[in-house]
């Protein structure tokens, strides 16, 4: 009887041991590692790499779902991914606009300007982190789902008289996704072509 209970002991044992195994591996096999050359990133399975044809950097898109895209641009004019000051006006100055030369919804009206602070109405937060040994710009909503996720580096490498800078990001990513693509931004590698 003591000899059937050791052998129970190791069999299960062995098979805790191939479930736990079964399970690291699918937990692996979620992500993929998407290279464009120049940088890599994983991210997870199913999000597709998409050509895109630059001028005068090398650009491409990565499609999270049939939603949501990603877009990048590596070179010297990188988009810094700022968000500018919003319009501000007084709600008494309505009247006095030409709605017709003016995108109105571009516009925040209020009671007194001045008394408003225009970071109130952005919608994007700013962090800094570093990346693959570079100093990062990470932007991401401050209202999920309504913004710009994304990130920014302002020196790559110096490619002829001028340093390549880099950006990746999505404009108003549904939730999930956009904490998806955060933790992405974790792994870039980037490898300089020489």
């Amino acid at each position: 009887m003591f000899r059937d209970i050791s052998f129970m002991k190791i069999i299960s044992g062995l098979l805790l041991l191939l479930f736990i195994g079964c399970a690291d591996k699918n937990s692996k096999s979620d992500k993929q590692i998407l290279d464009f050359g120049s940088f890599s990133i994983v991210t997870p399975n199913g999000w597709t790499k998409i050509k895109a044809q630059g001028v005068d950097s090398y650009v491409g898109r990565i499609a999270i779902d049939n939603i949501d895209t990603l877009h990048f641009d590596l070179g010297w004019y990188s988009n810094k991914l700022n968000e500018y000051e919003p319009t501000i006006l007084d709600s008494s100055m309505i009247s006095s606009i030409d709605t017709s030369m003016v995108d109105k919804s571009e516009i925040i009206f209020v009671k007194n300007r001045m008394r408003v602070d225009p970071d109130k109405y952005k919608k994007n937060n700013v962090s800094w982190d570093t990346i693959d040994g570079r100093n990062a710009k990470i932007v991401f909503p401050r209202k999920s789902g309504i913004g710009t996720t994304g990130i920014y580096i302002d020196s790559l490498w110096q490619s002829g008289s001028d340093v390549d800078r880099f950006n990746l990001y999505g404009d108003n990513l549904k939730p999930t996704n956009e904490k998806l693509f955060l933790e992405a931004l974790k792994t870039l590698k980037f490898h300089k072509k020489k």
